[in-house]
């Protein structure tokens, strides 16, 4: 037992001895000692989640039941129940979320789509500011430090977002939402220690001051261990360390003017196995390194009601990444400026706005990527805007626009739109939408070179020599700027039901992709002619030179077309006062047409299937079980299929005191959830069976 696990079981001793005297002391003076029922409950709406409001599918508040998309709502209180312990794992209790881990540190995660390291196609904020790579275009979940107790909720649209959040949102947009500080005051701590945790210790410091404004200043710091099983018998190197500090500012300028303000710092220390080549040979080599991240975000936001009708907003960040490894040096600053304003005119809803977005570029060449070009920068503005008709009031209405954009890369891009939502009752939503998604080639495809593994002489051409066969040559990936933007028309029928007890949310989806990037083998054949000749005339050592210094190629296009549908369901059911249960399930079939000389870059024809049970049962007015049980089917991760169990036990000791036992991967065993190396250079680990004790004091 580390010294963290010592002193995490000190402190919970003493919360038992305070809250038992607490209650002594409550019993001696007739006072009601506390129990869960207490809180102020919620309406069954709200428990259920099936009609709260939600701000990202329209770019502005609205209730679930009036919005013409796939969206899920994971709120604030599922996220404490469940025991997760950041917000990749938090999204594993989203149904139609693939979400796999690869080791300690690092996830793949994607929606609509087969997940990997580097997806591109899920767009990630934190109150509404991206918080995207643009090396890859995709999120690097390890950075991703805001604490899960100042988290209000995770608003999931699952399909296309381009229209409002612009590209590279195809798939769907996570939207992070944190509390306003007027909901966060006071101090608190919290420890955390298991078998895979060292210690994870956080505060958060929370005011008021001046007319309604406040504050919130945070930090934690946690020490992860390393996995107990590798792959390619490699020893597990996946231990980590992280540091996180932030501060949030609202201002209450006037009855119509606020101001949000707020930043974020964290830095990361992880070890990993990286599957590198030889640079002489080209053969596989695994290399143990420490691997590191410096992210800052920085944002503003001025929102002002103009009328009883008409707001703006103006919102301004900046954000700093920072990325060190062996095969991967990268320094992004990015600046962004948005601003919407949402009016009504005549009974039509109308939201527009504008945005600019400047990154400046460093990569620092290596062995194993380097740039084709010197691009410094990268720009991309544009605008959109969006109308809501209410055909029959009530009942039937109609969405349309469109966002137009400039990239430095594609040029214009634009990405129409339509929706339609019919209730025919209050509680019955009908909806189907058509759209035009865009996805814009990442930095890596548009100008960067990475080696992969060598490929044998063997495999290209037979000498008839078995040593010169078994000689490797130099292969590598090659991007281009002549590659185009991927396009995809996307459609989409919705239906959901909201009873005073349950909740059903069914959608089906069926989307086209066109100009698909892909991977072209190319290779000089009269070099290979040449090298026969050498080894007919028995010029063995010029051959081998001659292999050395050839190279296979593999090149980024845009030339295949790519198919995908499926659907999710969830059903809530609420049979008695002290029992939430769910159950999700989703289905997604993909289906590539690659032309000849090509192979998918990124996943290969396949079907994924997902089953999700939870249920939230509250024991006693104190105690409550949280239970998600997960099975996981299909080959696009070349990993069996697998079923887990995360259980979680909830004691809420006092008012102030919490505490919370996690159990994870329960059940299955040492399973693998990741082994897909084909877009990565990162070696999986087996995730083990683990647990997690979480104690909370607020005052």
């Amino acid at each position: 037992m580390t010294k963290y696990h010592t002193l995490l079981l000190s402190i919970t001793v003493s919360s038992l001895l305070y809250s038992q005297a607490t209650r002594v002391h409550a019993e001696e003076n007739n006072v009601e000692s506390f129990n869960l029922t207490d809180l102020p409950s919620l309406e069954l709406d709200e428990l259920l989640a099936t009609d709260v409001q939600v701000t990202s599918a329209m770019k502005r508040l609205q209730n679930v039941s009036e919005t013409a998309a796939s969206i899920y709502v994971l709120t604030h209180d599922e996220i404490i129940s469940s025991g997760v312990t950041s917000v990749a794992q938090a999204l594993k209790l989203v149904p139609g979320m693939q979400v796999r881990q690869i080791d300690s540190n690092q996830w793949a995660i994607s929606t609509r789509s087969s997940a990997g390291r580097y997806s591109s196609k899920l767009l990630v904020m934190i109150d509404g500011q991206s918080i995207y790579n643009p090396g890859f275009a995709g999120v690097y979940w390890e950075a991703l430090n805001t604490p899960l107790y100042d988290i209000e909720r995770i608003e999931v649209i699952r399909g296309q977002g381009g229209l409002l959040w612009g590209s590279n949102a195809t798939n769907g947009v996570v939207n992070i939402i944190t509390k306003h500080t007027a909901d966060t005051q006071g101090v608190l701590t919290q420890v955390e220690a298991g078998n895979m945790t060292d210690f994870r210790t956080s505060f958060r410091i929370g005011g008021e001051f001046a007319n309604y404004n406040s504050y919130r200043i945070y930090a934690d710091v946690d020490s992860t261990d390393s996995s107990d099983k590798g792959t390619a018998g490699q020893t597990p190197n996946d231990s980590g360390e992280k540091k996180n500090i932030g501060a949030r500012l609202d201002l209450s300028l006037s009855d119509d003017l606020s101001l949000l303000a707020q930043t974020e710092y964290s830095e990361i220390k992880m070890g990993q196995v990286s599957r590198l080549f030889d640079l002489d040979t080209y053969e596989k080599i695994y290399v143990d390194e420490e691997a590191s991240r410096k992210h800052l975000q920085v944002m503003g936001r001025l929102e002002h009601k103009l009328s009883s009708v008409s707001n703006q907003m103006i919102q301004a960040s900046v954000s700093s990444q920072k990325g060190n490894q062996s095969y991967y040096k990268e320094h992004f600053i990015i600046s962004d400026l948005d601003y919407q304003m949402n009016t009504l005119i005549s009974n039509v809803q109308f939201d527009w706005g504008g945005n600019y977005r400047y990154m400046d570029i460093s990569i620092t060449d290596t062995d194993y990527i380097t740039s084709i070009d010197n691009i410094n920068s990268y720009q991309q503005y544009g605008g959109f805007v969006q109308a809501q008709f209410n055909l029959i009031p009530e009942k039937l209405k109609l969405i349309i626009g469109d966002r137009s954009e400039r990239n430095s890369f594609t040029g214009w891009e634009h990405q129409p739109m339509a929706r339609l939502l019919w209730k025919p009752k209050p509680d019955h939503t009908f909806w189907g939408a058509v759209s035009r998604g865009v996805r814009i080639p990442s930095l890596i495809e548009y100008n960067g070179i990475a080696m992969a593994s060598g490929i044998s002489v063997g495999k290209i051409y037979d000498t008839g020599v078995d040593s010169i066969n078994n000689l490797r040559i130099k292969a590598q990936i090659v991007g281009s700027s002549d590659i185009e933007a991927e396009t995809s028309i996307s459609k989409e029928l919705g239906y959901r039901h909201n009873g005073e007890d349950w909740g059903f949310d069914v959608s089906l989806f069926h989307t086209k992709s066109k100009d698909v990037t892909v991977v072209e083998e190319s290779y000089d054949e009269d070099t290979f002619t040449e090298i026969a000749t050498l080894i007919y005339l028995g010029e063995y050592d010029a051959a081998s030179a001659l292999i050395n210094s050839t190279t296979f190629d593999y090149k980024f296009v845009s030339s295949a077309e790519l198919i995908t549908y499926g659907g999710e369901l969830a059903v809530k059911w609420q049979p008695i006062k002290r029992l939430k249960t769910e159950l999700g399930v989703s289905y997604t079939s993909f289906e590539y047409n690659l032309p000849s000389g090509t192979r998918a870059a990124f996943g290969f024809d396949t079907e994924l299937w997902q089953v999700m049970a939870k249920a939230d049962y509250a024991l006693t007015p104190t105690h409550s079980l949280f239970a998600v049980y997960h099975i996981e089917s299909g080959d696009a991760y070349e990993t069996d299929d697998y079923s887990v169990l995360d259980l979680t036990w909830n004691w809420q000791i006092s008012p102030a005191v919490s505490f919370s036992l996690t159990g994870n991967n329960l059940l299955y065993g040492s399973h693998l959830e990741y082994a897909d190396t084909s877009q990565t250079y990162t070696v999986p680990t087996y995730i083990e069976p683990s647990y997690i004790a979480r104690f909370t004091m607020e005052f």
